[in-house]
């Protein structure tokens, strides 16, 4: 009894952990980067294409990396000649088999509180993190314009 109730208590898990990595993979980090920090800089802005192939409908709600304190969902907008930035708490969603843009002077992830200072060339791994698919990892390239 004991072998069995094991055995099948081993392929709820199984299948729980298969669903969690069929949604991660429906979605993904496409030409992602980071424009070059000035020298002494706190933060630093991300940008890339998050591609959602799944039918589902997700959120981008923030992520982690271990080159930053924190990584938040921001959005740049333009008033009176002023540029202005503030937090998305709420994240951003991405439609069902549809793209989201990153980019400058637009939503973006903000690293902010950098250990260390970020090169052109450099690769940073961040760790997206989604309502819906959890947690997927992209690589992003530190360079001066977008690619």
């Amino acid at each position: 009894m004991r072998l069995i109730l094991g055995l099948v208590l081993a392929g709820v898990a199984a299948s729980a952990a298969a669903g969690s990595a069929a949604r991660a993979e429906g979605i993904e980090a496409r030409d992602a980067w980071i424009r070059t920090p000035p020298p002494g800089a706190k933060a630093a802005a991300g940008y890339g294409l998050i591609v959602n192939r799944g039918i589902a409908s997700d959120r981008l709600v923030g992520g982690r990396s271990s080159a930053a304190e924190s990584v938040e969902v921001h959005q740049s907008s333009m008033a009176g000649g002023v540029v202005r930035m503030r937090s998305v708490p709420a994240g951003l969603a991405v439609g069902g088999s549809s793209n989201l843009r990153l980019r400058p002077e637009g939503y973006h992830l903000m690293l902010e509180g950098l250990r260390r200072p970020l090169a052109r060339g450099q690769h940073v791994r961040i760790t997206l993190r989604f309502q819906r698919a959890g947690d997927v990892g992209a690589e992003f390239t530190v360079r001066d314009t977008a690619p």
